[in-house]
């Protein structure tokens, strides 16, 4: 890799966008749950019944919080979000999701049990930060991957 000047990007941004949901949501949801989890009894699948409950427990507990505030640091060395360094060295490419209305910097990693790092812009400049990881990262297209697009779709 080339030599790279010192620099440093840093931000602040939120970690997930809130959403306030309604009660109507949480019937919703409980409705659901409780059909998943009897017709998983049903069938005889009481292990998979009780890890339903325990995941909506885990969600339920989540999903009421208000977002914790991370901050972000680009520099020569690597991407570093809170306490969490992310070397160039084990970084494939990056991509910008720019227009949507949570804009995301998208990190492919050569790590198998995590491919992809999403990291929320906030209130940085994305054309500086595309300037500064285009002389680090190669850029290729990425997309959120479904499962969090439709969990977004859903509320979480």
């Amino acid at each position: 890799m080339q030599r790279v000047p010192p620099f440093k990007v840093e931000w602040d941004a939120h970690e997930y966008e809130h959403r306030s949901r309604s009660g109507d949501w949480f019937w919703v949801m409980g409705i659901i749950t409780v059909a998943v989890v009897i017709v998983s009894i049903i069938l005889g699948n009481v292990i998979f019944a009780i890890l339903i409950l325990e995941a909506v427990f885990a969600l339920s507990l989540f999903i009421n919080r208000p977002p914790e505030t991370v901050h972000v640091v680009v520099d020569e060395k690597g991407i570093t979000k809170d306490h969490m360094r992310y070397p160039y060295s084990t970084l494939h490419s990056f991509w910008l999701e720019e227009h949507i209305t949570h804009p995301k910097l998208l990190l492919r990693s050569h790590k198998f049990f995590m491919p992809m790092i999403i990291i929320p812009l906030g209130s940085t400049d994305p054309d500086r930060l595309h300037r500064t990881l285009s002389r680090l990262l190669p850029e290729h297209q990425l997309s959120t991957p479904f499962t969090e697009r439709f969990l977004e779709y859903l509320g979480f």
